[in-house]
């Protein structure tokens, strides 16, 4: 019996906006109570006989396993050529060939039999995937000692593989007592019930963040920590070894010199919230797998560069994990450190067109990585309940991650002067997750100092609590980022209506926030929605004014981020708007 079928409504909307004919992709997916869920794709070029589809396996988080194919093609018909690829999926016994036609219809079948036969699918909205399932994430230190070769390191990392799948390893639940033991053991389990499942051990540990109790939720997602425990000597991870960063030709032995350096395994895995923490352990042990090969191969690569076969040079190997909007679904890319993004963008480049990406603008660059430890709240605007439109209403959004920056934040009291500078720090959030630049977020002293530095100011201006304006926002974004911005002026509040057409042009182009002030109160403009035969806008407003704590619920329940009518602005006040712009890149 094959199995229920659903697919990521992010899948869906990638799928319809490919553009292309006569192409075949892979399907990623996992499984859970008897349900193949479709997560991922990317475009193949399966004559190519590197098996791309494999290598992006290893950036996937475990458990997400190539499901079936995808092919673009004129008809709906079915062909046979894709039996030869989806002999390669061991995820389930029924693989899945999805076609998709000029029209963009969609027809999933299953191979039951050798046979294709034709299947209904639900679409999981975004809400439904992150409310029902849960990413691990394993962040540990290994050592690594071996000869300075190809061949030294690929002998030493294959023995941690078979040493991790040995079952001679454990792991143990940050903020819990619980571990978990692999086949060298009869326990299993400790700290809790074998039965027990992830969703449960993480409302307990978070009985405050429990995703039943949630009144406003953010799609983001939902992180449970685990270190590994290996059996080893006490000196083996110790402080030192840690802080070291890469210790090269300490030791030179014949034929060649030794690599010292500590290994920072940090992976991911995707499981439904009803796994039990029983199955758990078999996933963090493919998942730190994974994570030893993309290792391996960073350190692979540079020992067959010229100048570094003696590991001289050799660059402690980074990972970064990224979570495109466009995906729902994390990427995880290792890279030599101190490697500088620039000399990267061809690698990235074959990504965004493997993954069928925009190759306009950033989105694997360092400043792109998903940020695990923010106090602050990130677009608090995901948890505003969406209705449904009506089809001449166009709304047009901010475009990706930003920081809710507010009065008050990091003990520092500038409330009654500091809404520009908070709305300015927020935009400033929105160009570092963008991986537009690497810039810290500027305090407002430092936007005070770079406005005295170039002359805008006086040296009095310095530890003021003078106001600033959308001018002054230009100005230090184009000084600190080298930021271009198109300033808007509006004599009435009544005016900005006119300037509608151009405000959702700019969140469909640029898709960066917008700072309004002018004779009032400042704030930051994140999307905007528009009625074209009525001519009436909202405005999606991110308040700087708030003086509270980082809660949701607050946020969103007393509107300091929330939907306003054109009657939110003083009809009688002048306002200006700085429009940052952004330039093509990747």
């Amino acid at each position: 019996m094959s199995p229920r079928l659903k697919i990521s409504k992010y899948v869906i909307e990638r799928l319809s906006k490919i553009d292309t004919n006569e192409t075949t992709g892979c399907l990623y997916g996992l499984m859970y109570d008897s349900t193949l869920l479709v997560v991922g794709l990317s475009l193949e070029f399966f004559e190519d006989e590197k098996n791309t589809y494999r290598q992006l396996l290893l950036h996937l988080p475990a458990e997400i396993e190539l499901c079936g194919v995808v092919k673009f093609t004129g008809s709906l018909s079915i062909e046979s050529k894709p039996k030869e690829i989806l002999q390669n999926v061991d995820i389930t016994d029924n693989p899945l060939f999805l076609i998709i036609n000029n029209e963009k219809d969609i027809k999933a079948h299953f191979l039951v039999h050798d046979k294709f036969e034709e299947t209904p699918f639900e679409i999981l909205q975004p809400e439904d995937l992150w409310k029902q399932f849960t990413y691990v994430r394993l962040n540990t230190i290994l050592p690594l000692t071996c000869e300075a070769t190809m061949t030294g390191v690929k002998n030493i990392m294959q023995n941690k593989r078979k040493k991790i799948a040995s079952g001679q390893v454990s792991f143990h639940i940050d903020g819990s007592s619980v571990y978990l033991f692999g086949v060298d053991s009869d326990v299993g389990v400790t700290g809790t019930s074998v039965e027990t499942d992830i969703g449960e051990l993480i409302d307990s540990l978070n009985p405050e963040q429990s995703s039943k109790k949630k009144k406003n939720v953010i799609n983001k997602a939902e992180i449970m920590s685990v270190n590994l425990v290996m059996k080893a000597t006490k000196d083996m991870f110790s402080d030192k070894l840690v802080k070291t960063a890469v210790k090269m030709m300490t030791t030179q032995r014949k034929p060649a010199f030794c690599i010292s350096m500590p290994l920072r395994v940090d992976t991911l895995a995707l499981v439904h919230r009803n796994t039990k923490l029983s199955e758990l352990y078999n996933v963090l042990v493919e998942a730190t797998c994974r994570s030893l090969k993309l290792l391996e191969s960073v350190l692979l690569e540079q020992l067959g560069q010229e100048g570094i076969g003696d590991g001289a040079g050799l660059r402690l190997p980074e990972t970064f994990h990224y979570l495109p909007q466009e995906l729902g679904h994390f990427i995880t890319r290792v890279v030599p450190k101190d490697i500088p993004d620039e000399s990267m963008e061809k690698e990235r480049r074959i990504l965004h067109e493997q993954l069928g990406l925009s190759v306009q603008r950033p989105i694997f660059r360092r400043g792109n990585a998903y940020n695990f430890i923010i106090s602050k709240l990130v677009n608090p605007h995901e948890a505003i309940t969406v209705h449904s439109l009506k089809p001449d209403v166009r709304v047009a959004l901010v475009r990706g991650r930003y920081i809710y920056y507010h009065y008050m934040q990091d003990n520092f009291n500038d409330d009654g002067w500091g809404c520009a500078y908070r709305s300015m720090q927020t935009i400033f959030s929105w160009f570092r997750f963008q991986g537009y630049t690497s810039v810290e977020v500027p305090t407002h002293r430092e936007i005070q100092q770079c406005l005295v530095n170039i002359g805008d100011k006086p040296t009095s201006f310095l530890g003021s609590k003078q106001w600033i304006g959308s001018t002054e926002v230009m100005f230090c974004l184009e000084t600190l980022l080298g930021v271009q911005s198109r300033i808007i002026f509006a004599n009435t509040g009544s005016e900005l209506l006119n300037y509608t057409p151009e405000l959702v042009h700019h969140f469909e182009k640029h898709g960066s926030p917008i700072m309004i002030g002018g004779g009032v109160l400042a704030h930051t403009i994140i999307g905007v929605e528009y009625n074209n035969i009525t001519n009436e806008t909202r405005y999606l407003i991110l308040d700087p004014h708030y003086t509270g704590v980082d809660d949701i619920n607050t946020v969103i329940s007393k509107g300091w981020c929330g939907w306003k009518n054109s009657d939110f602005w003083n009809k009688t006040a002048h306002y200006n708007l700085c429009l940052p712009q952004t330039k093509p890149s990747i």
